[in-house]
């Protein structure tokens, strides 16, 4: 590792000792490091940072990791989460172990682990008008008043269901963990090339979610509700950051992406062993 990229939430790590840590460790083994500052405003990185990047160290948690995996996914470059926040799923390493799980790191004593992203797109009057990728989820829900809302789920082209719902979850199996879980959607592993398609309490004694190939194409109609004024009733969601509203006969497809999100991993603990610790903290 010759250069490192240093990610640090500036509300995580106030005082940023923490990032002072791994800044002074890693420039007293001969690595260039970069560091930038960032909030839940930035959306994207300055790209002159990310030239002949070896990899980028986080510091925060999950949702500082989902905000640029995007960006660094395009340029091929793999991420280490030092977790800063509250569940960490995705950010593995605890902030009081962070000299040992560095020296591993810096010695190529670790793995690379790929993630799939799914691709969402927003087609209005039969023109694609956004597309965005998506570590977690992409997720149609109501915005405004409180009322139940009308769509139809499409699987690759065939009509599944009409659903009365508060909305749908269309998550990667690293988001199964997130909103899909509280939802009720299953658990998956983080390993796993599946979409999952989960209703959000819907008006229907079939609530069950749908796991499906990666593969597989998933169109959302937007449909009128009774009520009078119909538009911008709903907002699509690209995990959790990045919303766009809907309006009826708007059309919201999500498969899974071309790009996946690489990831280093230090130990060989499993997801399921990883799975029941954050359920004895939670």
């Amino acid at each position: 590792m010759k250069k490192i990229l240093i990610i640090t939430n500036r509300f995580k790590d106030v005082e940023q000792k923490n990032t002072e840590k791994v800044c002074a460790f890693l420039n007293a083994k001969g690595v260039k490091v970069q560091r930038v500052l960032v909030d839940r405003k930035v959306t994207n990185l300055d790209e002159s940072l990310l030239d002949e990047t070896d990899c980028a160290i986080i510091l925060g948690g999950d949702g500082t990791m989902m905000q640029f995996a995007n960006q660094l996914s395009k340029h091929d470059i793999p991420m280490l989460g030092i977790n800063l926040g509250h569940m960490g799923y995705l950010a593995e390493v605890d902030c009081n172990n962070v000299e040992a799980s560095l020296n591993k790191v810096l010695s190529g004593d670790y793995t690379v682990q790929e993630r799939m992203m799914i691709n969402g797109m927003i087609i209005k009057d039969g023109n694609t008008v956004i597309k965005q990728n998506a570590i977690n989820d992409v997720v149609i829900t109501r915005c405004g008043k409180l009322q139940v809302l009308n769509f139809n789920i499409f699987i690759n082209g065939k009509l599944l269901k009409n659903y009365n719902a508060d909305g749908v979850i269309l998550s990667t199996p690293t988001g199964s963990t997130a909103y899909n879980l509280s939802a009720g959607g299953p658990i998956v592993d983080p390993g796993a090339e599946i979409l999952i398609v989960t209703p959000i309490a819907p008006h229907t004694l079939m609530n069950r979610s749908l796991v499906l190939k990666a593969s597989d194409y998933v169109e959302i109609e937007i449909l009128s509700t009774h009520e009078e004024e119909t538009d911008e009733l709903m907002e699509l969601n690209f995990d959790g950051k990045e919303s766009v509203k809907l309006s009826a006969g708007d059309r919201v497809g999500v498969t899974s992406a071309s790009r996946h999100v690489k990831m280093i991993r230090l130990n060989e603990v499993s997801f399921l062993e990883v799975l029941h610790n954050k359920m004895k903290e939670s």
